[in-house]
């Protein structure tokens, strides 16, 4: 049986240790990419999502922004447009979420 041990800990051994440093602050670094900036098209696309969602009382999956990437699932229970942000009801609570904080809406069935 061949067991893969990752490709980080297979070639550590030939690595200098400014290379580990420098592969650690890469790895640490993936997950913090801020978004692009969405142009037009990309928000009447995300706002026809989250208000179809809505209206067929549909479970999404949102990707969010809140100096981390975050994924939040539930049913979009209210949206509020003077506030810019909608309410989210989870598998434990209701969320307040703004509109410039979700990168991406996804239906689930």
């Amino acid at each position: 049986m061949i067991k893969n041990r990752g490709l980080a800990k297979k070639w550590t051994g030939m690595m200098i240790p400014e290379h580990l440093h420098q592969i650690k602050e890469w790895q640490n670094s993936v997950g913090n990419e801020y978004p692009k900036e969405k142009t037009d098209w990309e928000w009447d696309e995300l706002q026809q999502t989250v208000v179809k969602a809505y209206h067929q009382k549909q479970q999404v999956e949102l990707n969010l922004w809140r100096d981390k990437w975050i994924v939040e699932k539930g049913i979009i229970t209210a949206l509020h447009s003077g506030h810019n942000e909608l309410l989210l009801d989870t598998e434990f609570s209701v969320k307040r979420i703004k509109y410039g904080e979700i990168e991406n809406v996804r239906e689930i069935e």
